[in-house]
């Protein structure tokens, strides 16, 4: 969810927030590379304005780690592979580390078989999919990518609804372009805010309440029944955060049609719509991905502009594991 940027928000350079999120993975017991990882991950969704999903979340995962629900050193491993798949088991970790193994598998697969799917499951949060679907842009690949939960359970209280099925799994499309921003939808399939809000919806406009809750199904069975199913003799149940699957599908235009006539036309028809006049209420016009493209590039020079209680919440959790905030 891109939350609203405060006027006066303090600007932080990536790299040394980069750096402070990687000390506290590491201070918390994750081995150096994979608290790399996770900052790299965190930090690139700050830079496109998806706070929610960026390091707002290191105190959660910080408690995660100390209440021992998410496993700090797993073992991630290769279990199911031919030569268009892989499946990555887990090892009870956060789900970034998976996810980005099962990613790059396919993409090195991709490239002999035109189609390629990664599967990751048994860990935690992946975060925002267009983490993964980025790694294949830089590619020039088309991806898709979903995450769930597994096994699914029943709601059990007497009022829930068919809406209460699901939770609120991510979702992410990309298309790759010549120059300039590529086609990236980066989503949760929920799209409401709370309850109210999907209720007022459900009055007035219910075909989107209706297809946010499709989108949540489809996303939830790919991304857990699909890809997050094992058995359960190969999990250590105490590691309760570890119930996370996810799917990736990348194609390689060239097998299907012309790459570089692709990205040209992503190109042609994005900077065309772009030229039109934006929605009412908004400033400019946006297609999926461009606001966030064009955040990276200026903020990375820039600063990310960070709230005072998300700066707060970063400062208190590196003072209690005894690592210097670098600003």
């Amino acid at each position: 969810m891109a939350l609203p940027i405060p006027k006066d928000a303090k600007r932080i350079l990536p790299e040394p927030l980069r750096k402070l999120t990687t000390e506290i993975f590491q201070e918390i017991g994750c081995p150096k590379a994979d608290a790399g990882r996770i900052a790299d991950c965190l930090v690139q969704v700050d830079l496109r304005g998806v706070f929610s999903h960026g390091t707002r979340q290191v105190r959660d995962y910080v408690n995660r780690y100390r209440n021992g629900v998410m496993a700090t050193t797993p073992n991630i491993r290769l279990i199911r592979e031919t030569d268009s798949t892989a499946v990555i088991d887990g090892g009870a970790g956060i789900g970034y580390l998976a996810a980005t193994r099962a990613t790059e598998a396919a993409i090195e697969k991709v490239e002999k078989h035109g189609v390629a799917v990664g599967a990751s499951r048994y860990h935690g949060h992946v975060g925002s999919c267009g983490i993964y679907i980025r790694m294949a842009l830089e590619e020039s690949l088309v991806a898709i990518a979903v995450a769930g939960g597994a096994p699914w359970g029943k709601p059990s209280e007497p009022e829930a609804t068919v809406w209460d099925a699901m939770q609120a799994p991510p979702m992410s499309f990309g298309i790759p372009s010549e120059e300039g921003p590529p086609l990236v939808v980066d989503m949760s399939t929920n799209f409401f805010r709370n309850q109210e809000h999907m209720e007022e919806a459900l009055k007035n406009h219910a075909e989107s309440v209706l297809k946010s809750m499709g989108l949540m199904f489809v996303s939830t069975i790919l991304g857990g029944s699909l890809a997050g199913f094992g058995p359960d003799s190969e999990r250590d149940k105490s590691y309760t955060h570890a119930g996370r699957g996810f799917l990736i599908v990348v194609v390689h235009p060239d097998f299907v049609g012309n790459a570089d006539y692709l990205k040209s036309e992503v190109t042609r028809i994005i900077t065309s719509s772009r030229e039109l006049n934006p929605l009412p209420g908004f400033e400019t016009a946006e297609v999926a991905g461009s606001l966030e493209w064009q955040r990276e590039r200026d903020w990375a020079k820039d600063g990310i502009p960070m709230a005072d209680d998300h700066l707060k919440a970063l400062e208190e959790t590196a003072g209690e594991l005894g690592v210097k905030v670098p600003w």
